[in-house]
């Protein structure tokens, strides 16, 4: 690990032939956690740069909109660790899909949702994923987010509608 993430060599190499065990149709699941000093640190360094690599105008307002700094940046880090856990699900990581490509939106209750654009949207169709749906967690200094892609039919050949409820 470098400072907490992964470095690009690292994790192109760790990636290596995980596209080819990919297979359309089954259930897929990302885990992330990210230390929120760390994305603090990397605020205060580039703030500008920074928020324009990760997170799409909708994402930086809700993150910006909390009022005390701490909840910030424990909002910044659940996005970061809920774009790494989705980018898991579809196989490529962000060498190759750019951050943007995945928005942590929220539905009407306020709960996170799963919003894809460019090739991650192109990769989600490629592997016939109904949806993503994502949890996020922070507590103090860690954020944690699991992301479950779900097939848009099971393997026994069940719809998407008979396990819509499981969500």
């Amino acid at each position: 690990m470098t400072k907490g993430f992964v470095s690009t060599a690292i994790y192109r190499e760790s990636m290596k032939g995980v596209m080819d065990v990919f297979e359309p149709g089954r259930l897929r699941v990302g885990l992330d956690v990210v230390l929120v000093p760390r994305v603090e640190q990397m605020y205060r360094k580039r703030p500008r740069q920074f928020v324009q690599r990760f997170f799409t105008e909708a994402e930086m307002a809700y993150c910006l909109a909390a009022a005390k700094p701490s909840r910030r940046f424990q909002r910044f880090a659940g996005r970061i660790a809920a774009k790494e856990a989705v980018m898991k699900v579809l196989g490529r990581g962000w060498p190759y899909l750019p951050w943007t490509d995945v928005e942590i939106a929220r539905d009407g209750a306020g709960q996170p949702r799963v919003k894809l654009s460019g090739k991650a949207q192109e990769l989600m169709e490629r592997y016939k994923l109904a949806y993503i749906q994502v949890s996020i967690t922070h507590d103090g200094k860690l954020a944690a987010a699991v992301a479950v892609g779900v097939p848009r039919t099971t393997r026994a050949g069940s719809s998407r509608e008979s396990i819509k409820g499981t969500r």
